[in-house]
């Protein structure tokens, strides 16, 4: 693994397990923005959206599944010269996010979740940093991807 991939997968991973330590240690109930952003306390036994809740361990196999996947993503496009500064960081946010997780559902049997978003009197699933990195590094990979298919 490249030196950039481990350093921003291990920076994504420390402050998502800092930030669910203070929050799991304080079980903040915080309004930040009323009727937009709030930090609430919650533990999801499942996957996205507590999807599979209960299913610790099929989650856990499948959260190791897809690292091994990523990396070997990862290593085909190394080997193919297509590795840059922007798929290192998609690379490092999809490990930090997915170990960040992985860490909660192995040692708590859990994940810790704390932001809270409603729009439109509309609220959407509580998630967490690790979900942000996970998100952010998929759509940063898929961004990359389209950018390359459209100069071939």
């Amino acid at each position: 693994m490249k030196k950039n991939v481990i350093l921003i997968s291990g920076f994504s991973l420390i402050i998502d397990q800092i930030v669910k330590y203070i929050v799991h240690n304080n079980f903040i109930n915080l309004i930040v923005i009323p009727n937009l952003l709030s930090f609430i306390y919650t533990e999801n036994k499942g996957a996205a959206f507590s999807i599979l809740s209960g299913n610790v361990i099929f989650i856990i196999i499948s959260s190791l599944i897809l690292l091994f996947i990523l990396i070997y993503i990862m290593s085909k496009s190394y080997l193919k010269g297509e590795n840059d500064i922007i798929s290192d960081i998609s690379y490092g946010f999809l490990f930090g996010g997915i170990l960040g997780n992985l860490i909660d559902r192995i040692f708590r049997g859990y994940v810790i979740d704390y932001v809270s978003i409603k729009i439109f009197d509309q609220y959407f699933p509580v998630f967490n940093l690790a979900d942000m990195f996970i998100v952010s590094g998929i759509f940063i990979y898929m961004i990359r991807t389209l950018k390359e298919d459209s100069k071939k």
